[in-house]
C-alpha cells in the first residue's frame, strides 16, 4: 500500500514559504508564537477600543497586551519594536471615530514588515485609505464604532491577506535575519 500524500501542500515545489517561518526561533514555536501574538495583539487593540471617560483603566491593559503580541510574533526582533510602536499609536488615533481609520494602512505595513514581504505586497497599502475614506463618508457619526471597526478590520485583515499572496505569486523568499 502507498504512503498517504502529505496533508498540506508541497512547499519545496512551489519555492515560497512564510518567510518568518524560516527564521530560527529561541524560544516557541512559529505556530505558537503566531497564534499567541495575533491573539494577543487583537484583543490587545480591542480594549483599546472600548476605551472611554468611564473606562480609562481599561487602555494601558490594551496597550500593554498589544504591543506583547507585537512582540511574541515570529520575526526580527527590530521590526517587531518598530511595528509595536506605530500599530499601538494607531489603535490609540481610532479612537476618534470612522475619519480615523486610513490610519490602518500604517499598522498594514508594520504587519508587512514583521512578516517580511517583497515590495510588490506594499501595493495592498492603498485599501485601508480608500475604505477608511469610504467608511468615514458612510458613518460620519462617532456612535457607529460597532459597525465601522469590524468592517475597518476585515478590510485590513483582507489586504494582509491578499499581501501574502502577493508574496506567494511572487515565488521567492525573501526571510532575513536582519
Amino acid at each position: 500500500m502507498p504512503d498517504p500524500a502529505p496533508a498540506g501542500p508541497d512547499w519545496t515545489q512551489s519555492g515560497w514559504r512564510e518567510p518568518a517561518s524560516l527564521l530560527p526561533s529561541r524560544w516557541g514555536s512559529y505556530r505558537g508564537r503566531y497564534l499567541g501574538g495575533l491573539t494577543l495583539a487583537f484583543t490587545g487593540g480591542l480594549l483599546i477600543q472600548l476605551t472611554s471617560t468611564y473606562s480609562l483603566g481599561v487602555l494601558p491593559i490594551g496597550i500593554f497586551l498589544h504591543v506583547a503580541g507585537w512582540c511574541i510574533l515570529p520575526g526580527v526582533g527590530w521590526r517587531r519594536v518598530l511595528a509595536s510602536g506605530a500599530s499601538v499609536l494607531v489603535m490609540i488615533i481610532l479612537l476618534n471615530g470612522a475619519q480615523a481609520t486610513p490610519f490602518l494602512a500604517v499598522t498594514l505595513a508594520a504587519w508587512l514588515l514583521v512578516r517580511q514581504r517583497p515590495l510588490v505586497s506594499y501595493l495592498t497599502l492603498a485599501l485601508p485609505p480608500v475604505g477608511g475614506l469610504l467608511l468615514a463618508q458612510m458613518f460620519p457619526d462617532y456612535g457607529w464604532g460597532a459597525v465601522v471597526l469590524p468592517v475597518a478590520g476585515a478590510l485590513l485583515a483582507g489586504a494582509a491577506w491578499l499581501g501574502r499572496s502577493l508574496a506567494a505569486m511572487r515565488g521567492r523568499n525573501t526571510a532575513t535575519t536582519r
